[in-house]
């Protein structure tokens, strides 16, 4: 039987909000146990919270757009608190798509 200490737990929730009707992918990372990417359109606003154990912890947040000039904000939250914020979609040229990307890790 395993233990989980509750001091360790955060609750993780990213958003997408704007006045844009979708984004054609997302890929999410919250912590150690998730790392999913959609492979699809997904309907915005969108709202995404899960508690995530540890003390040094990967965050990662981003959204793919046919359209640079849509207006998009990822926004990732961490315990209630805003962590980060953007709204620019960059040319990525590996990819040849244009992205808005949040990554770090959140150490306890």
């Amino acid at each position: 039987m395993g233990c989980t200490n509750l001091d360790e737990r955060h609750v993780f929730n990213y958003k997408i909000e704007g006045t844009a009707e979708y984004v054609d992918d997302i890929y999410v990372v919250m912590g150690p146990g998730i790392d999913w990417r959609a492979n699809e359109q997904v309907t915005l606003p969108l709202d995404i919270s899960h508690d995530i154990y540890g003390t040094e912890l990967d965050y990662g947040f981003e959204a793919e757009s046919s359209d640079s000039s849509a207006d998009v904000i990822l926004k990732v939250f961490i315990d209630g608190e805003l962590i980060e914020e953007q709204s620019e979609f960059l040319f990525d040229s590996a990819s040849s798509t244009y992205s808005i990307k949040i990554f770090g890790v959140f150490k306890d």
